[in-house]
């Protein structure tokens, strides 16, 4: 750069204005050449198109040339031989022959512009047609020869009409080929032309867009290679170029690179510390599962075994490295791992672990899949299995709790001898007790004093309350256990609400509490018996908590698909913490009220006789006013 470029100063403009400019100037040039190049590229075009029209009609010339000599050939063929193929022939070429010449005439006229020669061309051709379908050529049987002298009057006139026919159509392709050669030179001179002009053009573009190139780009090589630099210093972390001091784009974009990298920078130093973070709450959630108190597996969309924690290893006596990469159905029986419709089969067939995972995914309720794990000594495992999906750095992964319900199972065990014990080593003898009570009550044994018959009368009570709980404790193991048997019907709501209020008339007497029933003709589908001790229940609990000289009344009411039977008394009413709670067993609204009264497991058998009908139960009691409504709905019949 000279000294005399250094002093030039130039005007701040913006890279827009430069390329403007750089642009503007060679477009100029260019849009001069193009106007003079469109100018002969239109002439030539025309040209061109009209040497095309020439080419065609000449084209077409030889065509029918050749259709008229075939059509003749096939006359004669038609004359020698007969038939109805060379008819059919002769008549298709002389119809092709008429179309062809008005195809020729119709193009000469409106694309070649010689109305003249297309009207002589119909004229000789039409007389053509005319007398070669007039014309008419037999043979001579007799003499096997062919006669050329039948209808000779007609055979001149064809002959005739076909030369003058042959020579237009001579005539008109000389003449069209003779146009021809001026206009093949007239193209020749034109790209000559065209390719010098071009050359010119070109030259004269490049010039124009190197000098305003070279003048308006001073300075802009220089700031893009500072930029570059700059890009590569913070692509290696290096300090960054001071920004370049200039007003174009150029120096704008330097100086939000600079602001860019700064923030960039303050990102990756925030980044840094999330990623710290989040790898701390990583091993902190390694360090969860690895001591979660159940056997965590992750496995991969196929049910291969990824990862095992610590409890796991423990359950099944597996290896994490060991287990790695193993199917998940290596930790399960056979009978856990076949399909429902194989279990029954003498030879059923080992599912694949994708097809155990589907099946534990398709089995996912809301309370866990129960099933034998196996460990590796072959320890058959009681197991809840729950699986859970989510997405990994690696893909999708699913991940299975498995809890070991042994000390469940051993539980329930204890539970099914302690109610076969209160059933047989408890019920029998206290029902001897009450019956030996009752005998020496009654004299059997001779007479006692007062004091011991009061005694003896409480005995028997307690007996009998001992009985009862026996009795409701055998009952709702039969409502757990699934093997309380229903025997529906179609019932009467009326005559299962007059039999329990017959039922607890007395007692309802006995507390002065009077019972009132509304009519009703609803039907449901249940089990009398159970139905009826339902009720019976709900309005003996009614009875004893209404104050003396109150009623107790019983409703049904028709919902559409379901009945319902209310309860309704003037009690003290239900806690609304406990309305949630009071049909659990051993709950009671008021335990010191309540517990000389029953045992806490009168509602909870009539939830589970309700649900087993397909119904609910519930409760409905408020704080500022008396008294509780408790009401169950059935199917109707």
């Amino acid at each position: 750069m000279t000294e005399r470029t250094k002093n030039l100063h130039l005007p701040q403009l913006k890279l827009a204005h430069k390329g403007i400019l750089i642009v503007v100037v060679p477009l100029a040039v260019q849009t001069g050449v193009y106007f003079v190049l469109k100018h002969q590229l239109e002439a030539s075009e025309a040209q061109a198109k009209q040497a095309e029209v020439r080419r065609e009609i000449v084209s077409r010339v030889n065509e029918l040339f050749l259709n008229g000599f075939n059509a003749f050939q096939a006359m004669v063929s038609f004359g020698v031989y007969g038939g109805k193929e060379s008819g059919s022939k002769r008549d298709a070429y002389i119809l092709m022959v008429n179309s062809q010449i008005d195809e020729l005439a119709l193009r000469l006229e409106r694309d070649a512009h010689e109305p003249a020669t297309a009207e002589s061309l119909r004229k000789s051709g039409g007389g053509f047609v005319h007398a070669f379908q007039a014309w008419k050529l037999k043979l001579d049987r007799e003499n096997q020869g062919l006669s050329l002298f039948t209808n000779i009057e007609a055979n001149e006139k064809f002959k005739n009409s076909a030369i003058n026919f042959m020579r237009k159509l001579q005539e008109i392709g000389l003449a069209q080929q003779a146009k021809l050669a001026p206009e093949d030179s007239t193209q020749q001179s034109f790209r000559t032309d065209l390719k010098r002009n071009l050359d010119l053009a070109m030259a004269i573009s490049s010039l124009a867009a190197i000098t305003v190139g070279l003048f308006f780009l001073r300075g802009t090589v220089t700031n893009l290679a500072i930029l570059k630099t700059n890009a590569k210093r913070f692509a290696k972390k290096e300090m960054l170029i001071a920004p370049i001091n200039a007003s174009d784009e150029i120096g704008e974009l330097d100086r939000v690179f600079h602001e860019m990298a700064n923030a960039l920078t303050a990102a990756q130093v925030k980044e840094h510390e999330m990623l710290d973070q989040l790898q701390a709450g990583k091993d902190r959630l390694d360090r969860v599962i690895e001591n979660i108190p159940l056997a965590v597996v992750v496995t991969d969309e196929k049910g291969v075994i990824q990862s095992f924690n610590a409890t796991a290893e423990k359950t099944f006596l597996h290896k994490c490295d060991d287990i790695h990469g193993k199917p998940l159905t290596i930790l399960f029986s056979e009978t856990s791992k076949v399909s429902d419709a194989n279990k029954n089969a003498d030879t059923a067939k080992e599912a694949d672990a994708s097809e155990f995972l589907n099946k534990l995914i398709a089995a996912k309720t809301e309370s866990s899949t129960q099933m034998e794990a196996i460990s590796a000594d072959r320890e058959v495992i009681p197991a809840e299995v729950s699986v859970a999906r989510f997405d990994s750095p690696e893909g999708v992964r699913y991940l299975a709790t498995i809890k070991d319900i042994s000390e469940r199972f051993r539980l329930e065990q204890l539970k099914r001898d302690f109610y076969a014990m209160v059933s047989h080593d408890i019920r029998t003898p206290l029902s001897s007790i009450n019956g030996i009570l009752q005998l020496v009550q009654r004299g059997r044994y001779g007479d006692i004093p007062d004091e011991v018959d009061d005694k003896l009368s409480t005995a028997e009570k307690n007996v009998d309350k001992i009985l009862e709980l026996v009795g409701k404790l055998l009952e709702i193991e039969k409502l757990e256990s699934g093997n309380l048997e229903l025997s529906r019907t179609e019932v009467k709501l009326s005559d299962l609400i007059a039999q329990s209020l017959e039922s607890t008339s007395q007692f309802a007497e006995a507390h002065k509490v009077e019972l009132e029933s509304s009519k009703t003709d609803l039907q449901v589908n249940a089990d009398s018996l159970y139905i009826g001790n339902v009720l019976t229940n709900l309005i003996s609990n009614a009875i004893k908590l209404s104050p003396e000289k109150t009623k107790v009344k019983i409703e049904a009411k028709d919902l559409g698909a379901m009945a319902e039977v209310s309860i309704i008394d003037q009690g003290p009413g239900v806690p609304l913490r406990m309305q949630s709670q009071i049909f659990e067993k051993y709950q009671q609204a008021n335990t010191k009220r309540d517990r000389a009264k029953g045992f806490g497991l009168g509602l909870a058998i009539c939830k589970s006789i309700i649900e087993l009908h397909g119904g609910t139960i519930g409760v409905e009691s408020s704080p500022d006013i008396a008294g509780s409504r408790f009401w169950f709905r059935l199917p109707k019949a």
